[in-house]
């Protein structure tokens, strides 16, 4: 990996003072559990004071920091810039990197589908040059200039998430951000807690086109209540538009889907052209609806369709987001196979309703046998003065009925259970470790696992100890 910063450089986008010229870096971190070899690390004061971690950060390989204070015990020779705010110096880091950036650059916001996404474009962008995108979801205040911050100087595309908790955050992100393509996913019920009313949302998700340059281009959907709202906005500000969705009056569209063998398949839809042959490694019309923006991206950069969509069949959603997993293990001397389907990093009632309806669809290969489906679901979070009726609402989803067993994880969740048909009634537990010895002692050869809820109810927790068993035995 080539260097991204020399020292010179930095000491001239932040100021403060320089212990020791001639040394570069490969990239930037905030995080002393996660640097890598010859990374700056900044340290920021939050909850706990970088400044403290310093240590722990050379030992992983740091070779150099920003600080504000000259922490005890650090070694001499350890070049480092000493500046008064070190979260400005990182802003000023991002804002210079997004300047010296000339290639193409997609912000993508929503309430569901940023990471997906931005998974999806980093794998078929990576098929024409350069791609760059953050590993995990960098998306507030700290994420996106951190991601800008990292932007390779060689890189032709980079693919920015934008988020937000509460009103005012994604203008000043997207300003910093400059994007030449805006994406809104999707608008709905996530962190309506900060919000009055959904149309307080999707005017917050508009805001992504604050920082849009000068001709640059919004990717939305057609399938939300909102389009006309983003279609005035788009007309008022005299923006470059392109729609999704499942209408035909979307400038991309699907048609004939279909589900088999834990893909989906589709005819895409554009300027009255069919496209038949596209399909993903994944389950779920969302997914589907994710890749649509995601070829308006292909289309506005004037790329080669027909290859990005030949990539598009190897996607796979990641951990925590959709991905499948298989987990063998000997269970009273005897192996048995069970499946998961993880959905444990997020989750609100738009998607939640999307990985239901998922469930209908999975299969577990060619047998006689029929698979059991359980569900493990966490509370849905920050919904704000209604969240128990949402979570009540679940049991009026019509894919509810597909499930053998439905477990119910935290205080919200006790809403959905005390509704649920007895037959179907599972656990209701505080904290994911208590469900862990039931799911075992009751596992059946062929169970399908749905785990899903919002990340901080800890469902990753079953996710890990269950496939911890892979290959071994109960």
């Amino acid at each position: 990996m080539s260097p991204v910063f020399s020292a010179d450089e930095l000491h001239s986008v932040v100021g403060g003072k320089l212990s020791k010229k001639n040394w570069e870096v490969h990239g930037i971190s905030i995080d002393s559990r996660e640097i890598k070899k010859n990374d700056l690390f900044i340290a920021l004061k939050s909850k706990r004071d970088g400044n403290d971690f310093i240590l722990s950060a050379i030992e992983k390989g740091a070779k150099a920091a920003i600080i504000n204070k000259v922490p005890i015990g650090l070694p001499i020779n350890f070049p480092y810039i000493l500046v008064k705010d070190s979260m400005k110096a990182l802003h000023a880091i991002a804002k210079y990197s997004r300047k010296r950036y000339k290639g193409n650059l997609v912000a993508i916001t929503g309430s569901v589908g940023k990471t997906s996404t931005k998974d999806i474009l980093t794998k078929i962008l990576s098929i024409f040059g350069l791609t760059y995108s953050s590993p995990k979801s960098f998306n507030n205040d700290l994420g996106v200039p951190l991601t800008l911050a990292n932007i390779p100087k060689k890189a032709d595309y980079v693919i920015c998430e934008i988020g937000m908790n509460a009103k005012g955050e994604i203008e000043p992100l997207s300003k910093l951000a400059s994007p030449d393509t805006a994406i809104i996913t999707n608008i709905s019920t996530a962190h309506l807690a900060s919000f009055n009313c959904l149309k307080e949302i999707a005017m917050e998700k508009a805001n992504i086109c604050s920082g849009l340059k000068k001709g640059g281009l919004l990717i939305y959907p057609v399938d939300n209540e909102f389009c006309d709202l983003l279609k005035g906005i788009v007309f008022e500000q005299k923006i470059k538009s392109m729609t999704f969705g499942s209408k035909k009056s979307a400038d991309i569209s699907l048609d004939k889907i279909s589900f088999l063998n834990n893909n989906s398949f589709a005819s895409l839809v554009l300027d009255n052209k069919i496209f038949s042959d596209f399909s993903i490694g994944a389950l779920g019309y969302h997914q589907l609806l994710n890749c649509l923006s995601a070829v308006g991206v292909i289309l506005n950069y004037d790329l080669d369709l027909k290859i990005a969509l030949r990539e598009l069949k190897k996607w796979k959603p990641r951990n925590g987001r959709g991905r499948f997993l298989d987990i063998s293990f000997n269970k009273n001397l005897k192996k048995i196979k069970i499946r998961i389907i993880d959905e444990s990093y997020n989750c609100n009632p738009s998607s939640l309703n999307a990985s239901l309806e998922i469930l209908k669809y999975v299969q577990f290969g060619p047998t006689t046998k029929n698979s059991r489906k359980i569900a493990i679901l966490g509370d849905m979070l920050e919904l704000g003065i209604k969240e128990k009726e949402f979570h009540s609402e679940i049991s009026n989803n019509d894919n509810i009925k597909f499930f053998d067993k439905i477990h119910c994880v935290g205080t919200l969740m006790k809403e959905l259970h005390s509704k649920l048909p007895k037959g179907q009634k599972g656990l209701l537990v505080r904290n994911p470790k208590e469900l862990i010895s039931h799911l075992l002692i009751n596992a059946e050869d062929r169970d399908i696992y749905l785990i899903k809820g919002s990340n901080s109810i800890g469902l990753s927790f079953i996710v890990d100890k269950l496939y911890d068993l892979n290959n071994g035995c109960f």
